[in-house]
């Protein structure tokens, strides 16, 4: 069933034209007791949009950028392998609308496109839990336009780049039906599925890969996911590295070099 706004049910739409941040209205909603599971938060324009550790995200009309709400039982602990839920969602969604072009999974929280038009992430999300009930899924989808070149640390591009001509509310609408079964699963059997899921749509698995953390680079061969969905990188003589955060590049063009700007 289809709800009056285009989503599936029980997916709800609060849609506005302008906020700082989806995700501190989402905040907001969360903390007066207003929130409802699967309850949506979108905005054709926001002034102080953000990525993972405080990048500014650039939010121009005609993107999408919305922040859903997701009841939890309680485990913060679990709480972001939903990151990877969605990605599996939004790469699915995106193969839906633009067939014909490469996405990928990119850890932790991108989708990666590869085109003849062009190549880059087009995704990022950014996950918030609020206090140990809601886990906030904040998404950016570079739909009609991605940030100019030079300020970014992976090369980007947008939907319209390979000939997508629908608009935010489409993509909304295509992700919200890919994710509803995968939450469901998640909820029902735990992360092993979804763990499965995202490494077939995976970006990278058993090639080489850079990874910068806060303090220092590391090189290896991406070697897959653990149960909880830290990367696994082989260091060879070293042994396995479990990493649980970092930016991840890829030799073959699939992350710029990472002495780029820290923007997105």
């Amino acid at each position: 069933m289809t709800t009056e706004n285009g989503l599936p049910a029980p997916f709800s739409l609060i849609r506005l034209d302008s906020v700082g941040s989806t995700n501190d209205e989402a905040r907001r909603l969360a903390l007066s007791g207003a929130a409802a599971d699967l309850l949506v938060v979108s905005a054709m324009h926001q002034s102080a949009g953000r990525g993972r550790r405080g990048r500014p995200w650039v939010s121009p009309p005609g993107n999408l950028h919305c922040s859903l709400l997701v009841r939890l039982d309680g485990d913060l602990g679990t709480a972001a392998q939903l990151g990877f839920a969605a990605a599996v969602a939004l790469v699915d969604a995106f193969r839906t609308l633009v067939p014909g072009v490469a996405f990928t999974c990119k850890w932790p929280n991108d989708v990666l496109a590869h085109g003849p038009a062009a190549r880059g992430k087009c995704c990022g999300m950014l996950l918030e839990p609020v206090g140990h009930d809601w886990l906030i899924l904040g998404i950016g989808v570079d739909v009609v336009a991605a940030p100019p070149p030079g300020e970014l640390v992976y090369p980007a591009c947008c939907l319209a780049d390979f000939g997508f001509g629908g608009s935010e509310m489409d993509v909304l609408a295509a992700f919200a039906a890919a994710f509803r079964p995968l939450l469901a699963e998640w909820r029902r059997d735990g992360f092993a599925p979804i763990r499965e899921a995202w490494l077939h749509r995976s970006q990278g698995v058993g090639e080489p890969v850079l990874v910068r953390l806060e303090g220092e680079t590391l090189t290896g061969l991406f070697a897959g996911l653990d149960a909880e969905g830290a990367l696994l990188l082989d260091q060879a003589s070293s042994g396995l590295r479990r990493i649980l955060a970092g930016d991840v590049y890829f030799p073959d063009g699939g992350g710029s070099s990472p002495e780029a700007a820290p923007f997105r």
